[in-house]
C-alpha cells in the first residue's frame, strides 16, 4: 500500500460554505449563460455560485463559455474568451491559444484541474504553477502539486513558492525524518558557516532525534546514587559510579568514596527535596521542631513517593523529634531521600504529574546550580556522558537506555511528542507574540533555521535542505486553523525510540464550542500507520458523544485474534478518559479504501486525524 498526501478533512465543503463568490479582474473562469436580460445583462452560473454581469456581446443560453473579468466596478463586466464549449479537450486546447500559455503537457495538466474543480485561472498564477510543477521537489507527484494549487485558491493563501512549498510538503505524511537526517549530514559537512549556527542547530536536531535524553540523565544519575549507597562493598563499581557523577559536573572532582556524600551540595529551588534538606541544616536547636514539622507535611503530600518511602522518611523524623542532634538528622535524611528518590528515578520515568520529577529531586539532593529549566540541565549532562570515553560510562548508558525502553508507556510517547513538538518550533511566532521567553524559544529549530538559510557561506545544497524542512513547518501552520466551527491542526512529528526511526503526521480536525474551547465529545481520527511488525495499516477512529469506534484494516491474517487480549486494556484506559468504547472492527485493506475514506470524511462533520507512526502499547 502507498500512502499518499492526506487530504484536509471537509475541506472542500467547508470552503464552498464560508468562501463566498469573489471575482478580480483579469480571471478567467468556466461559466454557463443561464438567463439573458436586456442591456447585454446575463445571468452566469459559475459552479455552485450564480452572478449578473454585463456582457461585450450576445450570447445564447445553455451554452458554456470561458469569460475574463474586464472590470468589477461599478458593475461586473465580462469578455467572452472562447466559443461554445462542448469537449474539455478542446477547451484546454482554445485557452492555451486565446491566453498565449505555454503548450507544455504541465499547462495542460493545470488548466484541465482548474476546469474540473471550477477555479478561477489568472495567466500570471498559470506561468508560476507551470514552472513550480517542472520543479517539484523529490517524492512529489504532480496530482499532489495540482491539489495543493487548488487549495491554495480556495483558501485564498498568498500565490507565491513559498506557500506553494509549504502547503506542498506540509500535506505529506512522510519523509521529515529523512529531511532532517540530510540536514543534519549536510550541516555537518559544511565548515565555512557560523560556528554558533552550526552547534545551536545540531543541538536542536539531536534534541529531536533523542526525545529521551533527559530521563536517559536521570536514570544514569539515579543508578550510580544507588550503586554509591550499597554497602555490599564493591568498591570497584562504586568507583565507576563515582565517576560517572564527577563527568557530569555533579559532584566535584576531588569527591571519594568516603567523602562524596559530604561534597555533595544541596539546592535552594523552593519545594525541592534539597531545599528541604538544606532548611535543615541551617536550623538551630530552637528551631528543629518547627523545621521537622514543615518537611513532615510535605513528605505527607509529596505524590512521587510511595507510602512505604513515607513511612520510613516519616519514621526517621519523628525519632529526633525530641532531640537536638540536627546535623545527624540532616545526615540521615538526605541519605533516606537520596534513596527514595534514587529508587523513584528508575522506577517512575514518566509521571503524568505536574510539579517536580523524582529525577529533579534526586539532583537537588546533589547539586547546587539546578534551574527551573532542569530539563536543559539533564540534556547537557546526557551529552556529556555520549562524549565519555570510559567503559563503565558507556555499559550505563546502554543499562539506562535498556530501563528507559522497558518503562516506555503511553505516558512517555505524550512527553516525547511534547518535547518534539517545542524543540521544532511549531509555535514559535505565537510564543513571541506572547511575550514568552526568548532564551528558550530560540533553542527551537525555527529559528536556527531562518538563521542557517541567511548565513552567506551556506551552501546552496545545504540552505535548500534547510529551506525543505522550513516549509514543512510551515505548512503545518497554514493547514492547521480555524474553519468557521471547525478546527483543524497538522503536525509532523519524527520520532525515534526503541532504535525504530518512525515519521508520525497527524490530522486533526474537531468541532468548537460556543466558548471557542474544543469540543472533546465528537472526533473522527485516521491514522496511517507503518509500523514493523504490522507493516502499513489504517486506523478509522470516530468519537461521536464520547463513544469511540475504531476500525483497523490490515492485511495480516489472525490480526483480529491478535487484537482481542489489548481490548480489555483499551477499553479500561478510555473509560478513565470517561469514553466508552463501542467495539474494534479489524477488516482487510483494499486498494479501494483510501479513496472510499476520502470520499466518506468529506462528508463529516467533525475531526479527523492522519498519522505515519509506530506500535504504541496501552
Amino acid at each position: 500500500m502507498t500512502i499518499p498526501s492526506f487530504q484536509p478533512i471537509q475541506q472542500q465543503q467547508v470552503s464552498a460554505q464560508i468562501n463566498p463568490l469573489v471575482l478580480k479582474q483579469g480571471q478567467v473562469f468556466h461559466g454557463k449563460i443561464k438567463q439573458l436580460y436586456p442591456n447585454q445583462m446575463a445571468e452566469i452560473q459559475i459552479g455552485e455560485h450564480r452572478l449578473i454581469a454585463k456582457l461585450e456581446t450576445p450570447l445564447k443560453v445553455g451554452d458554456s463559455h470561458f469569460f475574463q473579468v474586464m472590470s468589477t466596478s461599478p458593475q461586473t463586466e465580462l469578455k467572452v474568451v472562447t466559443g461554445p464549449m462542448t469537449k474539455e479537450f478542446v477547451n484546454v486546447q482554445q485557452l492555451i491559444e486565446t491566453l498565449h500559455l505555454p503548450k507544455s503537457p504541465e499547462m495542460q495538466q493545470l488548466l484541465t484541474h482548474f476546469i474540473k474543480h471550477q477555479l478561477p485561472i489568472v495567466k500570471e498564477q498559470l506561468l508560476q504553477s507551470d514552472i513550480w510543477l517542472k520543479n517539484l521537489p523529490d517524492g512529489v507527484t504532480k496530482q499532489e502539486a495540482l491539489q495543493t494549487l487548488q487549495k491554495m485558491m480556495e483558501l485564498k493563501i498568498p500565490f507565491s513558492e513559498v506557500t506553494f512549498k509549504a502547503l506542498l510538503l506540509g500535506s505529506k505524511t512522510s519523509g521529515i525524518s529523512n529531511n532532517l537526517e540530510q540536514l543534519t549530514q549536510l550541516l555537518q559537512q559544511n565548515h565555512l558557516i557560523s560556528p554558533q549556527i552550526k552547534e545551536n542547530l545540531l543541538n536542536a536536531l539531536q534534541s529531536i532525534a533523542k526525545p529521551f535524553e533527559a530521563e536517559t540523565a536521570g536514570t544514569m544519575i539515579a543508578r550510580s546514587v544507588q550503586i554509591l549507597l550499597q554497602s555490599d562493598g564493591q568498591e570497584t563499581k562504586q568507583l565507576e559510579a563515582l565517576n560517572i557523577l564527577k563527568e557530569a559536573n555533579i559532584l566535584p572532582k576531588d569527591a571519594t568514596l568516603n567523602n562524596w556524600l559530604n561534597t555533595a551540595t544541596l539546592s535552594s529551588r523552593n519545594e525541592t527535596a534539597g531545599f528541604f534538606v538544606r532548611q535543615l541544616q541551617s536550623s538551630s536547636t530552637v528551631s528543629i521542631a518547627h523545621t521537622i514539622q514543615q518537611i513532615t507535611h510535605w513528605i505527607k503530600g509529596e505524590v512521587t513517593l510511595t507510602e512505604q518511602q513515607k513511612n520510613t522518611i516519616l519514621e526517621l523524623l519523628k525519632s529526633f523529634e525530641n532531640t537536638n542532634h540536627v546535623e545527624q538528622l540532616a545526615k540521615q535524611l538526605h541519605v533516606q531521600l537520596l534513596k527514595a528518590f534514587s529508587e523513584q528515578a528508575v522506577n517512575r520515568l514518566f509521571l503524568n504529574e505536574d510539579g517536580i520529577s523524582p529525577k529533579e529531586h534526586l539532583l537537588s539532593l546533589l547539586k547546587q546550580e539546578m534551574t527551573i529549566k532542569s530539563d536543559m540541565e539533564f540534556i547537557q549532562m546526557a551529552k556529556a556522558f555520549q562524549a565519555s570515553k570510559e567503559p563503565s560510562t558507556q555499559v550505563m548508558m546502554a543499562e539506562s537506555q535498556a530501563i528507559l525502553e522497558s518503562s516506555l508507556n503511553s505516558q512517555g510517547i505524550q512527553k516525547a511528542i511534547q518535547h518534539i513538538l517545542i524543540r521544532l518550533g511549531l509555535s514559535y511566532e505565537a510564543a513571541l507574540n506572547k511575550g514568552e521567553d526568548v532564551t528558550n524559544l530560540i533553542q527551537s529549530i525555527k529559528p536556527q533555521l531562518l538563521s542557517l538559510i541567511q548565513d552567506e557561506n551556506a551552501s546552496a545544497e545545504l540552505k535548500n535542505s534547510a529551506e525543505m524542512v522550513l516549509a514543512r513547518l510551515n505548512g503545518m501552520q497554514l493547514l492547521s486553523g480555524e474553519t468557521g466551527h471547525q478546527h483543524q491542526i497538522i503536525m509532523q512529528l519524527p520520532l525515534q525510540f526503541l532504535g525504530k526511526h518512525v515519521d508520525a503526521t497527524i490530522q486533526w480536525n474537531g468541532r468548537m464550542k460556543k466558548d471557542g474551547k474544543i469540543d472533546s465529545n465528537y472526533a473522527r481520527i485516521l491514522f496511517y500507520l507503518n509500523m514493523e511488525v504490522l507493516k502499513e495499516t489504517v486506523i478509522d477512529m470516530q468519537v461521536q458523544n464520547r463513544i469511540v469506534s475504531i476500525y483497523v484494516y490490515n492485511e495480516l491474517e489472525g490480526l483480529d485474534v491478535l487484537a482481542e487480549p489489548l481490548k480489555k486494556a483499551l477499553k479500561v484506559g478510555l473509560e478513565e478518559k470517561n469514553y466508552h468504547l463501542s467495539g474494534v472492527m479489524i477488516k482487510p485493506y483494499k486498494k479501494t479504501l483510501q479513496k472510499n475514506l476520502e470520499k466518506n470524511i468529506e462528508k463529516l462533520n467533525d475531526r479527523g486525524a492522519v498519522q505515519r507512526g509506530v506500535d504504541i502499547r496501552v
